[in-house]
């Protein structure tokens, strides 16, 4: 290869690294942000960043997720309007995600979605390669170094300003409003704006008597009776459906609640319910106006009132806690 072959292969070597950290890797943590901010629920947030929130302090989903969305939205400002800051912004962005991701598949064995794009986000696994590949890209392809003109980074400085103000107080208008949404069953009840099942392993040898969660839903007069399961389920949930035809569908056993929950603040999704096979069940529901961020179904087992096993994203084929 010739100087002039080797000089103009650098060149767009550099011109694509800039376009990577300028461009692409910014509007695409911009578009995750954003759809989290529309969003604007807590079920957007890994439960691994719920409980890293709760360990420094923020019990209150809402306002742990727009503190998170405004430093995203800081990092996007930085390398939309900082050339200089783009590369190091990018590459401390991208490999918290990669941390993040692998902490929540290979810590909380969670697979199936991270909430990375707000409600329709794609699998841990995808997510895991894109951000990884654009990493790579940013190490590979490094950008021409930038000088900057003082008329220029004036003027980059108060772009970056005007973003972040105009991002910040969106994501604060939506999420605040969200948060503030709720029913008379909130009021009445004395519930959280969000809630998730938090340490459901120490449930097990628990009286429901003590466990929060069951305070706040109508159950059958001999909820503390004999060997019984109680499935929290979504009403469109495919796992769920599964669960209750292989398992439910005929010659019930033990006395059964199913418990349904709401898939948003405001309401059920009674349109895209599926046929519910367990005619025996008992049903009741969780209250609206909370953010329930529970992985369905959630299968607990009873026995005189007492759990005994207790488990999210029940498996359908091998289940683990329908005991009797």
């Amino acid at each position: 290869m010739t100087e002039q072959e080797s000089s103009a292969t650098q060149s767009v070597s550099m011109r694509f690294g800039a376009w990577l950290t300028q461009f692409i890797v910014p509007l695409w943590v911009f578009f995750g942000a954003f759809s989290k901010a529309n969003g604007a629920t807590a079920k957007s947030l890994p439960r691994s960043i719920l409980d890293a929130g709760g360990i420094i302090g923020f019990k209150d989903h809402y306002i742990w997720l727009l503190v998170l969305l405004i430093i995203e939205f800081i990092f996007v400002g930085s390398m939309f309007f900082m050339p200089k800051l783009a590369r190091s912004a990018a590459t401390l962005l991208l490999s918290t995600f990669l941390l993040v991701l692998v902490v929540e598949m290979f810590g909380y064995g969670n697979y199936e979605s991270c909430g990375c794009l707000g409600e329709h986000s794609l699998s841990p696994m995808m997510m895991f390669a894109i951000d990884f590949l654009l990493l790579l890209g940013i190490i590979i392809f490094k950008p021409k170094p930038m000088s900057c003109a003082l008329t220029n980074c004036k003027m980059g400085f108060v772009s970056f300003i005007i973003f972040v103000v105009i991002t910040t107080w969106y994501s604060t208008d939506r999420i605040l409003t969200e948060r503030n949404s709720s029913s008379g069953e909130v009021t009445t009840l004395n519930l959280p704006n969000s809630w998730y099942p938090q340490d459901l392993g120490s449930w097990d040898g628990k009286s429901v008597d003590d466990i929060e969660l069951f305070s706040w839903v109508e159950w059958p007069e001999d909820i503390r009776v004999g060997k019984q399961y109680i499935i929290f389920y979504g009403m469109a949930c495919d796992h769920c459906e599964e669960l209750l035809y292989m398992h439910f569908e005929f010659d019930v056993q033990f006395p059964t609640t199913l418990v349904a929950i709401p898939e948003s603040k405001e309401e059920f999704n009674e349109d895209g319910a599926f046929e519910n096979p367990c005619f025996d069940c008992i049903k009741t529901r969780l209250p609206l106006g909370v953010d329930w961020i529970i992985g369905t179904p959630m299968v607990i087992a009873l026995e005189d009132g007492i759990v005994r096993c207790a488990i999210e994203s029940e498996e359908s084929e091998y289940p683990a806690c329908l005991i009797w």
